[in-house]
């Protein structure tokens, strides 16, 4: 199947892909109603990703932005316009949630902040984009989610498989019986890289540039680190290391294309095997997740010095193999062992890269993310990946790190 066919079963048409519902029938929005936007956290994922996977929207406007690193708040004030119309600009993300003319933000801070700075926004009368893993602690996602029950808010959570064309078509053939690969015993996931070899960059940032506290937020006091600041992603304090920063992506996928519940046990092991140096969190994973009552196991694996396969999914049956990326799926039918392994009998490509690449460039998966966010803030509904289910996918990433640190099992 072809990405203009996938268009039309979906009921995309090529402009359809980027609306963000701006031609949806009104929820608090008149139909032509710019929806004014405000960025929390302007970092490389904020700039690069979300900021240019926003603009081919059309009525979504960004008129606010706050970081605590002066380079990332000014770069990203020019970037979005500041330079010829008003843009509000702070390092206090409350000073952004009182203007009153915001009606929604993006998140993009680290982990640590993703939880604090949503409920805040949504308590605000905001709705809300943040980046995964939604919650940096487990004790987070029942807050969360009773704040957004409480206010009534539509927050996306930034897993956007959710909405890539050709992962809707396979959930579509999965839930149609289309797809049967029979019995599934086992799930591997992976998200591998080769970036070795590895040398600790020294980043040169002084203290006055940055709202240090601001930054600590509610992690543990400590002086200023520009290392830890940028490198944040892989510091217990700010970040969850490869489980929240990736696994949380095809769990997310995985959770919602076979509809799993919780694992019943989770267990991690892996190490610094590559990355030395001030980096605290394991850069070589092997996370294993038990569903007895469905007969079936999870495992996901990481890597930063070897690449093959790269980041992809294999759901094994007993009847066939689906595997899938950020670009395609493909379904392989199963043989006994003293047969040649059987060609694959159906696929689908959304868009054009090696296999297992971490992005795409046939289309934008933030744009269709952004753009579905957009519409379900219009129609008044819960978006793609709502809170619930990124609550679940963030809670396992925090239990196989607890097994980890702790070195032991993890009964849930």
């Amino acid at each position: 199947m072809t990405r203009r066919e996938a268009m039309k079963l979906l009921g995309l048409g090529a402009a359809g892909m980027t609306l963000g519902g701006y031609t949806a029938t009104a929820q608090g929005f008149a139909k032509n109603e710019t929806i004014n936007i405000g960025l929390i956290g302007c970092g490389g994922r904020m700039r690069n990703a979300l900021v240019t996977g926003l603009a081919p929207i059309p009525g979504a406007k960004i008129v606010a932005v706050c970081d605590v690193y002066d380079d990332f708040l000014r770069s990203t004030h020019v970037t979005v316009g500041g330079r010829d119309r008003d843009v509000f600009q702070t390092k206090d993300h409350r000073a952004l949630l009182e203007q009153k003319d915001i009606d929604a933000v993006i998140i993009a801070t680290p982990d640590h902040w993703h939880t604090p700075i949503t409920i805040d926004a949504i308590e605000a009368g905001k709705d809300v984009y943040v980046e995964k893993p939604v919650t940096h602690k487990l004790e987070e996602g029942p807050r969360l989610i009773e704040a957004k029950k409480r206010t009534g808010r539509i927050i996306q959570v930034g897993a956007q498989q959710r909405n890539m064309p050709h992962l809707i078509v396979l959930k579509q053939k999965l839930q149609s019986g289309e797809i049967d690969i029979g019995k599934i015993t086992r799930v591997h996931m992976q998200w591998c890289r080769n970036t070795m070899p590895y040398t600790q960059p020294n980043f040169r940032i002084t203290e006055d540039q940055v709202d240090w506290k601001r930054f600590l937020g509610n992690a543990p006091d400590q002086p200023f680190d520009p290392f830890r600041m940028r490198q944040w992603r892989w510091i217990w304090d700010f970040g969850n290391g490869p489980l929240g920063d990736l696994m949380v992506h095809w769990l997310d996928a995985t959770n919602w294309l076979l509809d799993l519940p919780f694992p019943s046990q989770v267990v991690m092991s892996g190490g610094k095997y590559g990355r030395k140096g001030d980096m605290e969190t394991p850069d070589i994973t092997n996370c294993i997740m038990e569903y007895p009552e469905l007969d079936m196991q999870m495992a996901y694996v990481s890597s930063w010095s070897n690449n093959l396969h790269k980041a992809s999914v294999s759901i094994m049956g007993t009847d066939a193999t689906i595997y899938f990326d950020r670009g395609r799926y493909e379904v392989t039918p199963q043989k006994s062992n003293s047969e040649p392994l059987a060609p694959v009998s159906e696929s689908m490509i959304s868009g054009t890269g090696p296999i297992g690449a971490d992005f795409y460039s046939d289309y934008k998966g933030a744009t269709l993310h952004l753009s579905d966010w957009l519409t379900a803030i219009r129609e008044n509904r819960d978006p793609a990946d709502n809170v619930e289910a990124a609550v679940q996918a963030a809670a396992v990433a925090h239990y196989g790190n607890t097994s980890y640190r702790e070195k032991r099992f993890v009964e849930i």
